[in-house]
């Protein structure tokens, strides 16, 4: 049964076309990924399902009595209410039945009650608790604590959790809601192979129908039994699991391309019969019948032409290499050691992050962080740039030391300024250096010089701002999370701002991928400890 359909929908972005007459269905139990480069338009997509934004035509149906359910990553929620709350409310009326089941149990000891009719009362109960999922919900919470590793936090505020831990808080939320469709939109931030392997599990085998955007394959693969795919300006809808996506995507664009260029070949005899006949029909007597026929070819060519298959330079299936020519500043004059920890110790009333570090952030040093969430990456990059304080131990810094910090969710004052003048503040940069520099980011797509920046998806965002901050006269750029909502074309782009940046970079990520290809040394938080990934960083961490 249908919960949503499209009906010729299309859509555009000011002059961005996005895709048009689009027809395609969600049905119930369906699990869907929705593939697409950044920008082509799949969080749009997302907010016309849910009523934010309209289509410019056609007519997007939703049954009435079907419920959407949509990850928000950055939802407002309850910062005093303990997390066992929070994990509660998805099963509020489950927890109510039960407990009117467990009343009615303790009616059963009363010899004055009529049994028969409590029996009977105590039968609609149970049928209603069975129905609700009752007998799962227990079972689901304590997998999710323990693949989580929540259970230390369950009495713990969500306030005082961590930004990864609050994460999995708002999608437990979302997933044990009831309803009939889940739309997760990037859900993997902070996700571990576990984790992964978990939400991949639990979407495969749940009854609700899931519409899924992600960039990482192999939890796709896990689950999905229907791709959409955003390309060419059309979502064309395939049937199956991802492999068979993939296979059968190669094979349509293998034949669309054959296709075209059969019609190019055509095209091209026709247009040159068409000049031989204008010719002719400059020194023939008999020009009535000859212009007939140039009416009839130029008919002709107009259809060949319609009967091409678009293909936007824009959005092709493979992607495209990232661009090697980017511009990078060189470091400013600086002492050797920019910042060093000496015996540092950083002690919350419940929790001990770590203890006696020593360590020496030298000039130029790439260094990546990894570790559990709630382990402190994010509170030492607030250590190193001096907007947390220690327990104890002492922090020593360059006095000319320029740093410059990305967090995870990219914000703009002015989301409303150009790409160009964007950058141009930030940096003082020509005119000339600047149009080349973006056209170098964004792949030679000129529409981007005059882009206003709320006109870019989430990843363009980011490989501005990374952009734009390795331009500046910095020393030492901190990232923390810098490839969360990217496709590969973004992740390539900044693995090589990032490994052509002259300066040192302090990041930190999960992003397995992004480590592989970055020259950066590993460091790990592990068991109160800061060392290097393959050894102990020093003897008094030990």
């Amino acid at each position: 049964m249908n919960i949503i359909e499209l009906k010729n929908v299309s859509k555009s972005f000011f002059s961005q076309k996005l895709y048009t007459h689009v027809d395609l269905e969600i049905n119930e139990g369906e699990k869907i990924v929705l593939v697409g480069h950044n920008g082509t338009g799949k969080t749009t997509f997302i907010k016309m399902l849910l009523g934010i934004e309209r289509p410019d035509k056609g007519e997007i149906v939703i049954a009435e009595d079907k419920k959407i359910i949509c990850f928000d990553q950055f939802s407002v929620m309850d910062e005093s209410k303990k997390v066992e709350e929070l994990l509660n409310e998805p099963f509020e009326e489950v927890i109510r039945v039960q407990k009117e089941m467990e009343a009615i149990s303790e009616r059963f000891s009363n010899e004055d009650e009529d049994m028969e009719k409590l029996m009977e009362v105590y039968s609609e109960v149970m049928d209603r608790f069975e129905s609700l999922g009752g007998y799962n919900y227990v079972q689901l919470q304590s997998e999710f604590i323990e693949t989580f590793e929540l259970t230390d936090k369950v009495h713990r505020t969500f306030g005082e959790l961590s930004g990864g831990e609050k994460q999995y808080i708002r999608l437990a939320v979302t997933l044990f809601k009831d309803g009939d469709l889940v739309i997760l939109d990037e859900p993997l931030s902070f996700f571990d192979k576990k984790r992964v392997e978990w939400l991949g599990k639990y979407i495969a085998n749940s009854k609700k129908a899931f519409l899924v955007i992600s960039h990482n394959v192999d939890f796709m693969r896990s689950f999905a039994t229907k791709v959409f795919d955003i390309d060419n300006t059309r979502i064309t809808t395939y049937v199956g699991d991802y492999r068979s996506y993939v296979k059968n995507k190669k094979q349509l664009t293998k034949e669309e391309l054959k296709h075209n260029k059969k019609i190019d070949l055509t095209i091209e005899d026709l247009v040159e019969a068409i000049r031989r006949k204008e010719k002719l029909l400059e020194r023939c007597n008999n020009k009535h019948a000859h212009a007939v026929i140039l009416r009839r070819m130029r008919k002709e060519l107009a259809k060949l032409n319609r009967d091409k298959i678009y293909m936007s330079d824009e959005y092709k299936y493979e992607y495209l290499d990232a661009p090697e020519n980017v511009y990078l500043s060189g470091n400013r004059e600086i002492g050797e050691n920019l910042i060093v920890l000496q015996n540092v110790t950083k002690l919350y009333p419940e929790k001990l992050l770590y203890k006696d570090v020593n360590f020496v952030l030298e000039k130029g040093q790439k260094i990546c962080i990894v570790g559990e969430n709630g382990s402190g990456k994010s509170t030492l990059l607030k250590i190193l740039l001096g907007t947390e304080n220690v327990t104890s131990g002492e922090i020593i810094r360059d006095p000319k030391l320029k740093m410059a910090y990305i967090p995870q969710e990219t914000k703009f004052k002015d989301e409303n300024m150009r790409i160009k003048d964007y950058l141009k503040e930030k940096t003082g940069l020509s005119d000339e250096f600047l149009d080349e520099a973006i056209d170098s980011l964004y792949n030679y797509e000129e529409e981007f010089r005059d882009k206003k920046i709320f006109m870019l998806s989430g990843g363009e965002k980011k490989r501005l701002e990374i952009f734009a901050t390795t331009l500046e006269e910095v020393d030492l750029l901190i990232i923390d999370e810098p490839s969360t909502y990217m496709d590969e074309y973004s992740r390539e782009t900044i693995i090589n701002m990032l490994n052509d940046y002259d300066g040192a970079t302090v990041l930190v990520t999960h992003d397995k991928s992004l480590m592989r290809n970055l020259d950066f040394t590993v460091y790990d938080i592990r068991d109160n400890r800061f060392r290097l990934k393959d050894g102990i960083l020093n003897e008094k961490n030990k």
